[in-house]
């Protein structure tokens, strides 16, 4: 299925891109916190793919760039960080476009497509909103689907720590889940859960099981 995959497009640098992602790379990584990124080297170097993580804190998009220092991504936002012209601008222009996650956004849909078509790199967050339990939701379907549709390598990113200022964060790079053997069948509800399912349990592997859910807890007081 390789010859398949697209072809990623070369660097084209955009200077406010760079600003905020390397800028605030030396203050994230090298002053609040003690960044380490492992296994960023599963990441395909000669052609683009969806890089999926987990979400909990409005830096996590900046963690998945730092993944990738050969290519800019483009992030799938939450519609609602648009709502501010001044962040709405600023993250159009560093590669951010809306989504509606109470609806099934077409518009969003094709944008991401368009993105994948032309080479190059999806950054999502298949849990569709933060999670606050230090555990991972379930995960949304219509990342599967982009996926299969776009026949690109999806990348699991865990990205593991709390944001406390002075400690140390890990972000475990995982290599392409398979999906040659979906890629052979249609794109079908069937195919993209067996695909979501192979995702979530390369994001359980990547936490040492931090990312399963939650067990249930006890409501007695």
């Amino acid at each position: 299925m390789e010859s398949n995959k697209q072809q990623m497009k070369p660097l084209h640098r955009t200077w406010l891109y760079t600003f905020i992602v390397w800028g605030l790379y030396f203050i994230v990584s090298k002053v609040l916190f003690f960044v380490k990124i492992e296994g960023r080297e599963n990441i395909p170097k000669d052609r683009n793919c969806v890089l999926m993580g987990n979400h909990q804190c409005i830096l996590d998009p900046l963690m998945l760039a730092l993944c990738v220092p050969d290519r800019e991504i483009h992030f799938m936002g939450k519609k609602e960080l648009w709502n501010n012209k001044l962040l709405g601008w600023a993250f159009t222009k560093v590669h951010g476009f809306p989504v509606d996650r109470g609806n099934m956004d077409m518009g969003a849909i094709r944008t991401a497509m368009n993105v994948l078509k032309e080479g190059d790199t999806l950054g999502i967050f298949p849990e569709g909103t933060r999670s606050r339990t230090g555990h991972m939701l379930p995960l949304l379907g219509g990342a599967s689907m982009l996926a299969l549709r776009s026949r690109c390598d999806v990348i699991p990113v865990y990205i593991d720590g709390n944001y406390r200022p002075f400690r140390r964060m890990t972000v475990r790079v995982g290599k392409p889940v398979e999906m040659d053997d979906l890629l052979a069948l249609r794109v079908t509800k069937e195919s993209c859960d067996t695909l979501t399912g192979r995702i979530e349990a390369e994001f359980a592997q990547l936490s040492h099981g931090k990312s399963l859910p939650a067990p249930a807890e006890q409501t007695q007081t």
